[in-house]
């Protein structure tokens, strides 16, 4: 017996609600990841510590998710998405709390460690929930707009943390707003909670119209090779982005000359344009597909524009504007391109899948960056170079994208209500 109509229209308009929850619930997430970015200069001389040591508050982060991220997509198929999802973000406001309150360089590492188990899981979780609430329907926008108000996130961490800093004189205030931010993204997720409780006999019923079986361990092992070649891209693709603009604040004012919050301005410039143009590339995914071709072209753009930053002195500014646009792209093809690859039981495992191989590369090349800068007594040319070449890789994978997809038939280029159909 099928659900009223009424019922079914209810959750067709919650959905809306359900994106706005979620995208606030991210904010602080990708608030606290970034607000040390603009103050890098301030922790490092005030904890005495070199760039390498302070590309460990990055590395800590991803460190426990060369696992954690796994373990997360698992937890939310096996034990569904509201217990799993509160206990990420109570992490999440845990080890920002710590980091906030720290005296000691070391028990700040633990912070960003405690914070990032649950703030990659987190992550995973809103894409498993929009995947829940929006599939087949405007699955790519609300992807899109969930980034925006993520990367809004950002944009305002960027744009304020120095000023606090500036303003205060205390670089450790930053953090602590942050902290405040992160306490209110929790509160926020019970207000989700209570929201997919009371719609719940309505999903499980159209789980059982669709037949679906429940998720077993071994489904790991039978995603397809578009799924790999997928999960690659997302690494080296995110590798060019995350520790480029973790370091970017200090790039803009050593090369530049540019004060902290010049440089943090610029750096935000990524963000802002990734904010206007990811809803509108995640609409015509929904509505024309060609997922594949769009990462094709935002990894090739990926290469010119960090060459350009690395070898020229040309003003910054269009260079990270175009840096956004590719930061749109592909992001808007490739995280809704999942829930059509893979079916929805094994949706938490393969984004936790993907996510685990993206942050093996954003483990590795946030060292990675500031021990080339290092090396180099400060100048960040063969960083960024490093940065062009990973965008290369990203050109590459995306390219055997297209033809594993094509060869599986798995429908990403197509628009979503036929790539969803069944």
């Amino acid at each position: 017996m099928s659900m009223p109509e009424e019922t079914k229209e209810t959750v067709y308009r919650l959905r809306w609600i359900v994106l706005l929850i979620m995208g606030l619930v991210i904010f602080g997430a990708y608030y606290a990841y970034d607000a040390v970015s603009p103050i890098a200069d301030f922790i490092m001389k005030g904890m005495n510590i070199t760039r390498a040591q302070y590309g460990l508050l990055f590395s800590f982060y991803y460190l426990p998710n060369f696992i954690m991220v796994l373990i997360g997509g698992i937890l939310l198929d096996k034990i569904g998405i509201r217990k799993a999802g509160t206990l990420f973000a109570a992490l999440c406001a845990a080890g920002v709390f710590l980091t906030a309150a720290s005296q000691a360089f070391s028990m700040m590492l633990v912070g960003r460690l405690i914070y990032g188990l649950g703030s990659e899981s987190l992550i995973i979780t809103q894409s498993k929930v929009l995947s829940k609430w929006f599939r087949g329907k405007e699955l790519a926008l609300a992807f899109g707009l969930n980034l925006t108000v993520a990367r809004l996130g950002t944009f305002a961490a960027l744009n304020s943390a120095a000023r606090i800093q500036e303003w205060s004189g205390s670089w450790r205030l930053a953090i602590w707003v942050s902290s405040i931010i992160m306490f209110v993204s929790f509160a926020l997720f019970f207000i989700y909670s209570g929201l997919d409780r009371a719609n719940e006999k309505y999903f499980m019923k159209e789980k059982a119209a669709a037949g679906e079986d429940k998720f077993v361990l071994r489904d790991v092992f039978r995603f397809k090779p578009s799924f790999w070649f997928v999960s690659l891209l997302c690494m080296t693709f995110y590798s060019a982005i995350f520790p480029f603009t973790a370091f970017s604040t200090v790039f803009l004012q050593t090369k530049f000359g540019f004060s902290a919050v010049k440089g943090g301005f610029y750096t935000s410039l990524v963000i802002s344009g990734s904010m206007v143009f990811t809803p509108v590339f995640g609409f015509l995914a929904d509505k024309i597909g060609r997922r594949a071709t769009m990462m094709i072209l935002g990894s090739l753009i990926l290469v010119p524009v960090h060459l350009s930053l690395g070898l020229t002195h040309f003003a910054p500014a269009a260079a990270m504007v175009v840096l956004g646009i590719s930061f749109s792209l592909v992001p808007a093809a490739m995280w809704p391109a999942i829930p059509i690859m893979v079916e929805e039981k094994r949706l938490g495992t393969a984004f936790g899948l993907m996510t685990l191989i993206q942050n093996v590369g954003l483990t590795l090349f946030n060292w990675l960056a500031g021990r080339l800068t290092d090396l180099a007594d400060g100048d960040y040319t063969n960083t960024i170079l490093m940065f062009a070449l990973l965008g290369f890789m990203g050109l590459i994978f995306s390219l055997l994208l297209k033809r594993a997809a094509r060869k599986e038939g798995t429908g990403i280029e197509l628009p979503t209500r036929l790539a969803q159909a069944s």
